[in-house]
């Protein structure tokens, strides 16, 4: 065997100085360089290991004046720390070398069977080993440290007895639980009421981390007090002292909540308010203004008898005039409240909302609905939708300068997905990019637990898609 090493530095616990030679002799011909401190005794090998020497590996003779034996093995290995230990003999005992390894020492050697190969690649294995071992507590340590001073509270609980094993400190900190306290809980104690069986559900479904709108389950937990905090929970499998177990790191949006509802709450009063004053408005202009232009034009036909005829040509202007008028107030009247989706509903409404825009210009427009999910929708919520597709055809008429579109409506799992597309120019980034810009849409699609997405394609047409959760909500289905 050719030489693999250098230099070794080694820390040699001898009595036999035959032994101790035959032994030096050894290690020169298979190492460039050795370094060898010798301790006769145990008292001796104590000493120069409390010195700060580095020594790479302990070789001791299991039998010395002072001490010998098990008591020998357990005591260097105490002092040595994490000097690795290699025990040579002059007896094979087979049940003590066995019991010396389970103490934690490095190599059992015989001394009748040492070799300058056998020496050697013992000492090279049981330091190359040692390296690795160390790197493995060095990263052990840091995944340590990342556990306990994460801001994030995490445990590792065992996935068939649901026992947590391990809590870090941000976990006691906000759950106000003790390290004791939290390790003889199981997890399904930190959850609320029936919050522990969604959970489960959720992961047997493979969906813990997501609800199928893409954002994060919120679930309830309980600190030590009995309040709640709403969490989001991420799980990952690891391997916790040589056992499958799950690492659960939650994350508090208690606050961020709270916050969420509280705008949700504040879109609901803003759009009621909305739809308060276009109420408020369609009412004045029906039962003020359209009803003073329909007098206007009784008076008026009474004056046109005792005109002149060569007057008529003004007459029958202004009576045109006046009807337009009526008809331009019965049409906001009908935008501001729309009778068809009043008295048969949503698709009613879009029917008769789609009419009006194609008669009034040369468009062509599609429509395909599915008319089963309308009753998922209470009136307050249909009349959102209305608006919002509303809007989308305002964008369309106002900007897009498109000569085809078309909207979608369908079922898709739990929600009604909605697709209005145009071949159009298109939205540039910049208004793309404004917070302002489709803010009626935002609003709206946020009173309703919607998502909200616009896909464009500039010189190509732009599309909007929408995705509104359906509701248990029991009406009679209607068919247009």
């Amino acid at each position: 065997m050719q030489n693999h090493a250098k230099s070794v530095t080694l820390l040699v616990v001898e009595d036999n100085s035959g032994d101790y030679l035959l032994l030096d002799e050894y290690l020169r011909e298979r190492f460039e360089e050795v370094n060898i401190t010798r301790a006769i005794t145990f008292k001796e090998a104590t000493g120069k290991l409390q010195q700060p020497h580095f020594f790479q590996v302990v070789l001791l003779d299991l039998s010395l004046p002072d001490k010998n034996g098990e008591a020998l093995v357990k005591d260097t290995m105490a002092i040595a720390g994490d000097i690795p230990v290699i025990v040579l003999t002059g007896y094979a005992d087979i049940e003590f070398s066995i019991t010396s390894l389970s103490f934690g020492i490095a190599d059992y050697l015989l001394k009748d069977d040492l070799q300058p190969d056998i020496i050697f690649k013992s000492i090279v294995y049981t330091i190359e080993r040692n390296k690795v071992l160390s790197l493995l507590q060095e990263s052990e340590k840091k995944y340590s440290n990342l556990f306990q001073l994460s801001p994030q509270p995490m445990w590792v609980y065992h996935p068939q007895t649901l026992e947590i094993l391990e809590v870090n400190h941000a976990a006691e900190h906000t759950y106000v639980y003790s390290r004791n306290n939290f390790l003889s809980l199981h997890i399904a104690d930190v959850f609320s009421d029936k919050e522990f069986a969604k959970f489960v559900a959720a992961n047997t479904n493979n969906t813990s981390l997501q609800n199928q709108t893409g954002t994060a389950v919120v679930y309830k937990h309980k600190k030590k007090s009995g309040d709640i905090l709403l969490v989001n929970i991420l799980t990952s499998a690891i391997d916790y002292n040589g056992a499958p177990c799950v690492l659960m790191v939650v994350h508090d949006v208690t606050e961020q909540t709270l916050l969420k509802h509280s705008l949700e709450e504040a879109y609901t009063n803003i759009v009621s308010v909305e739809e308060q004053e276009r109420e408020r408005f369609a009412a004045d202009i029906h039962d003020g203004l359209t009803q003073n232009l329909i007098a206007l034009k009784v008076y008026f036909s009474f004056l046109q008898k005792s005109m002149e005829k060569e007057n008529n040509v003004i007459t029958e202007n202004i009576v045109d005039l006046l009807e337009k008028s009526i008809r331009d107030c019965k049409d906001i009247v009908s935008n501001i409240r729309p009778k068809a989706l009043i008295d048969n509903g949503l698709f009613a409404g879009l029917v008769a909302l789609t009419k009006q825009v194609t008669e009034a210009g040369a468009l062509h427009f599609e429509r395909h609905f599915d008319v089963s999910v309308e009753h998922y929708f209470d009136f307050n919520a249909q009349l959102n939708i209305y608006r919002i597709v509303q809007e989308c055809f305002n964008n369309l008429l106002r900007h897009a300068n498109a000569t085809a579109a078309q909207i979608s409506i369908t079922r898709e799992d739990k929600y009604m997905k909605i697709i209005f597309s145009d071949n159009g120019n298109g939205i540039s980034n910049e208004v793309l990019n404004r917070q302002s810009s489709f803010l009626s849409m935002k609003r709206r699609t946020a009173v309703l637990n919607g998502r909200f997405q616009v896909q464009n394609k500039p010189d190509k047409g732009v599309q909007f898609i929408f995705h509104f959760p359906l509701k248990n909500i029991l009406h009679s289905v209607r068919s247009f």
